[in-house]
């Protein structure tokens, strides 16, 4: 499986890997981001989290919901998402801010 950070927020897989063509978006300009091969939902959570960011900011709930896994089980496969909760006080503030 092949992840992919979208340009409008969210992470997304897929059973090819696009071409740089295909996730450059005309209208803004912005591209999708590769994140990298992963044998699993549970490979990539295990493994490409860290490879890819140094602080993630998406919601355990969130990878809940698009992994098709339990909060429990992403937990097991990364106790680090659960010590890192400063992505959501980070988030909030870029958002009062107006950086998003």
């Amino acid at each position: 499986m092949y992840f992919y950070e979208s340009h409008l927020g969210g992470i997304y897989s897929s059973n090819k890997k696009y071409s740089d063509d295909i996730l450059y978006c005309e209208d803004c300009g912005d591209s999708d981001t590769y994140l990298g091969k992963y044998n699993s939902w549970e490979d990539f959570i295990k493994n490409g989290i860290n490879e890819n960011y140094d602080n993630f900011y998406f919601s355990v709930e969130y990878l809940s919901e698009i992994s098709g896994l339990t909060v429990e089980k992403i937990l097991e496969l990364n106790p680090k998402l659960e010590e890192d909760e400063s992505w959501e006080e980070d988030n909030e503030n870029d958002q009062l801010d107006g950086n998003q």
